[in-house]
């Protein structure tokens, strides 16, 4: 019963930090250890989503050059087959 109530825990965090605009998964695990205090915490923290434009977009632009940045990097798989065949 107990393990339920954590994990039930750990979800409602998660979902309510990605409601807020936090990173689903590091409060999904912050959920897990925390539990209960987990979710009050999620709610406590500031949102992270903004109403103000120009705030949102610089944000959203922030987001999309440090996903650039990691796309950059990305390694290439690279085939054993000729463009040949």
């Amino acid at each position: 019963m107990i393990v339920e109530i954590w994990i039930l825990c750990s979800i409602v965090t998660a979902v309510v930090a990605a409601l807020r605009g936090g990173h689903s998964l590091r409060w999904l695990l912050i959920g897990c250890v925390l539990g209960p205090i987990g979710i009050i915490v999620a709610l406590l923290m500031p949102s992270l989503k903004s109403r103000d434009r120009g705030v949102a977009e610089s944000r959203e632009d922030d987001a999309e050059e440090v996903a650039g940045s990691l796309l950059e990097n990305e390694t290439r798989t690279v085939s054993a087959k000729h463009d040949d065949e």
